[in-house]
């Protein structure tokens, strides 16, 4: 029977039911998966030469006959290993070869038989003495081939695909398997259309993805990634754009304000703005004026004003009879924000999370349903089943990429029929490669200055006597008056991790400053007693609080001007530069101490980008490009974990790919006559419908 794109891996040479079940953890269990499974890099060992010719360290594939054949069992530590060794000759010199617990050699290799090898040229500890000079050579675990498989080489002789690996499911194999789908790439339908694969010099998609599993030459590799590339973030680009259209024709509540009252909002915020929150305000004016849903992206540097910002939002809100809800990702940011709002705001505020007791839950559901504005500040117990609202004008979510897509609708749709303002906010600032994929669908407003009179916070790397000396300073500074933070990676120590506890670490420094009032915070604390540590280091009664990650958001202690980050290379770019943003907000000079778990992780490329930029986007860039979107900015955000071929750095492709998809949606709103389109944004997202 032929194999076709939707024919189950069970009907594959070599795949039983045991094999099948392996493969499903990885998502492979139709052809088609096999095929879209493309390769993590590629090894060349089209480089076909003579052992004679061979250089160290180097690629290289040989022909040649094995001379010699012998194997071993032994342990490595406790484990059992089984060694197969194999002499190879190609008539110039001798490859010495080492295969590991792969017993089916034994019946393969034998001597007089020829055979193809490739690998990476190393020395040899045996000399044969058969050749003149140093003929001999060495290769572990090379990759093999026999002369009956010539015309149709995919381990040798050529650019190898490497996959990911798992128990059971090897590179070899993943090549075996692919091959063998080829065959099924006959029915696939090109579903770009033509003028834009022409216009973009594109290769067809069946092309693309032969040609990436097993591709000639590195220009046609890189020609054929292209393609793939381009089609991902053409999704990507899609979707966004589809998202943005849907929420432009949403119905929301006007929100008006005239500059009079405006200004009067402005009067009441306890400091002055710079001019960059009075712009993104203005923006966000304009936008909630509308009768269709503002959905802007405030995104600033810890420390640039967003709170503010937001506050005026809020009153913008309230002051035209509706409600808003603001929806926090940490109780602690919740609890902060409570207090700040309850504060400025001329009406009702009130706090739900998980721990707020039946009754005032019972009257925050009626205040929700009922006609009269509040402020309602919650976290994820805002997106209970059981919360409903009405009235809804704002709705504002704090440290947006610690929420899903799902999550942010869920929070847009608890009024019927009304889609409420949405302010999405971030401290952690947004690439601009970012800016235009993942949150395409976004307004962006960017608060590029910092209010006046905030102090450079100088950052240092310290182990050993370095570190002596920062713990001196920060005994200064708390003689000074000032007051300090101390962040650890864990609560607990653990035998399987040397790390700096924040249990030891608040032990440590009570014992070395015995007269400094000392707390500890984190996550697994009861909710109470939390906050009454929050809220007496908010009042200067501690000096120096040791914390886990807790402290990442919502802590604004001006009088907090020195930190000492234990164990940092365990915290991304963005995470770091959020504690160091929890200083420096004060009229004092700050300094943010970073401490590595052991001295030579004292110069990794994570910890010195820090210590050299206090520049957020800076840090942006550098945290999407060593570790990735998902872990920099959150696996759940839409496109993230998406990408197979594409990086979210592509800046080139990501303009080329979004200027044909706005061409195509403006002429084809609905995407009627592009099915394949339609099915892949709706199957991306469950909560896009087209007419």
């Amino acid at each position: 029977m032929a194999i076709t794109l939707s024919s189950p891996i069970t009907e594959l040479n070599g795949i039983g039911p045991a094999r099948a079940k392996t493969l499903e953890r990885l998502g492979i269990t139709h052809v088609r998966d096999f095929l879209f499974t493309f390769p993590r890099k590629y090894e060349d060992f089209s480089n076909h030469i003579a052992v004679k010719d061979a250089e160290l360290g180097k690629p290289a594939t040989f022909f040649g006959t094995i001379v010699k054949v012998k194997s071993s069992n032994g342990f490595y530590g406790k484990r059992r290993l089984f060694r197969i060794y194999a002499d190879i000759d190609d008539d110039t010199g001798i490859v010495h070869c080492t295969w590991f617990n792969l017993r089916f050699l034994e019946q393969k290799l034998r001597i007089g038989i020829q055979i193809y090898i490739a690998g990476t040229v190393e020395a040899s500890k045996i000399q044969s003495g058969k050749y003149m000079g140093n003929k001999d050579v060495a290769m572990r675990s090379p990759a093999f081939e026999f002369p009956s498989q010539a015309s149709d080489r995919i381990h040798t002789a050529s650019i190898v695909p490497i996959y990911s690996e798992t128990t059971g499911v090897s590179s070899r194999f993943i090549r075996y398997q692919v091959k063998q789908c080829m065959a099924a790439l006959h029915g696939m339908r090109e579903y770009m259309p033509e003028d834009i694969i022409t216009r973009n010099g594109l290769l067809h998609i069946q092309d693309a993805i032969r040609i990436s599993h097993f591709p000639a030459s590195n220009e046609e590799l890189e020609h054929a990634k292209h393609r793939l590339q381009f089609d991902e973030l053409f999704f990507l680009q899609l979707e966004a754009l589809v998202r943005r259209s849907h929420m432009q024709h949403a119905t929301s509540y006007a929100c008006k304000v005239t500059d009079g009252a405006l200004k009067k909002i402005i009067k009441t915020v306890p400091f002055e703005l710079t001019n960059a929150q009075k712009r993104v305000i203005e923006e966000i004016r304009s936008d909630m004026a509308q009768e269709h849903p503002m959905n802007r992206l405030l995104q600033g540097d810890v420390g640039s004003g967003k709170s503010a910002v937001a506050l005026v939002a809020a009153e913008i809100a309230l002051k035209n009879a509706r409600k808003v809800l603001y929806l926090a990702p940490t109780e602690l940011l919740a609890r902060q924000q409570y207090q700040s709002f309850k504060k400025q705001l001329s009406y009702p505020v009130k706090l739900l999370i998980g721990e707020t007791k039946k009754r005032e839950r019972e009257e925050i559901l009626n205040m929700l349903m009922s006609i009269d504005p509040c402020c309602i500040i919650g976290t994820h117990a805002l997106l209970q089943e059981s919360v409903h609202a009405s009235q809804v004008g704002l709705a504002i979510v704090d440290e947006q990429h610690r929420f899903g897509v799902a999550q942010r609708k869920k929070l847009l749709s608890l009024e019927k029929g009304i889609v409420p303002h949405l302010l999405s906010m971030t401290a952690t600032p947004i690439p601009r490669t970012l800016s235009l994929t993942v949150y395409g669908d976004l307004d962006v407003s960017v608060l590029d200055e910092l209010p006046k009179g905030r102090q450079p916070i100088a950052t240092h790397i310290v182990f050993g006597a370095a570190k002596d000396n920062a713990i001196i300073h920060m005994l200064e500074e708390l003689h000074a008056g000032r007051q300090a933070y101390i962040i650890a990676p864990v609560v607990e120590d653990s035998p399987k991790r040397a790390l700096k506890s924040a249990t030891n670490a608040y032990a440590e420094i009570k014992k070395l400053f015995p007269g400094i009032a000392i707390a500890l915070l984190h996550g697994q604390m009861p909710s109470m007693e939390k906050e009454s540590v929050m809220n007496n280091f908010t009042e200067g009664a501690i000096q120096v609080l040791v914390a886990t990650a807790v402290v990442e958001v919502g802590v604004n202690i001006p009088n907090a001007t020195i930190m000492m980050i234990e164990g940092a290379e365990r915290f991304g770019l963005a995470q770091l530069h959020q504690f160091r943003g929890r200083i420096g907000r004060g009229a004092h000079a700050s300094t943010c101490y970073v401490v590595p778990t052991a001295e030579n992780m004292k110069n990794t490329e994570r910890l010195k980008t820090f210590a050299q930029t206090t520049d957020g986007f800076a840090i942006a860039e550098a945290d999407l490009l060593l570790r990735g979107p998902g872990e920099a900015y959150g696996k759940e955000q839409s496109g993230f974990g998406n990408l197979k071929v594409a990086s979210l750095l592509d800046y080139k492709t990501i303009s080329l790919a979004r200027d044909e998809a706005k061409q195509i949606l403006d002429n084809d709103p609905n995407l009627k006559d592009h099915v394949v389109f339609q099915k892949k944004v709706a199957q991306k997202n469950a909560l896009i419908h087209f007419e």
